[in-house]
């Protein structure tokens, strides 16, 4: 079963989509902040991480970095998603390490597709 880590400030967003997603097959491991989601990355090693980008503690883009900048995590695929809809945040995202970008509230069909194409790619 695929590992999917939500990383996500807001608790009703976060566990409709773990909800979603465990519904959908997946294994999930949730996070309530950038500081926590990186410290599961590196602990749990998940085949996908869904990163909101504004977060108290540590925000989104310095999660990714640094989800980025561990060996072990380096390769991940990592899904922004952001209130934010501007192109300044999603070029900010995708320059930070994030390998697609989703504005909320999200397809969930599309971001459904979007997982399995990477699950298939490992």
């Amino acid at each position: 079963m695929a590992k999917i880590l939500y990383v996500e400030d807001h608790p009703a967003q976060r566990d409709i989509m773990a909800q979603m997603l465990e519904l959908g097959g997946f294994e999930v491991e949730v996070a309530n902040n950038g500081e926590e989601g990186v410290e599961k990355a590196i602990k749990w090693l998940p085949d996908i991480v869904l990163m909101d980008l504004r977060m108290p503690r540590m925000d989104g883009f310095e999660a990714i970095e640094l989800i980025r900048a561990n060996e072990s995590t380096a390769d991940t695929p990592i899904i922004a998603i952001s209130a934010w809809a501007s192109g300044k945040h999603k070029k900010r995202a995708m320059d930070a390490g994030a390998t697609e970008h989703f504005t909320k509230p999200v397809d969930l069909n599309r971001l459904m597709t979007t997982i399995k194409g990477y699950l298939k790619e490992s």
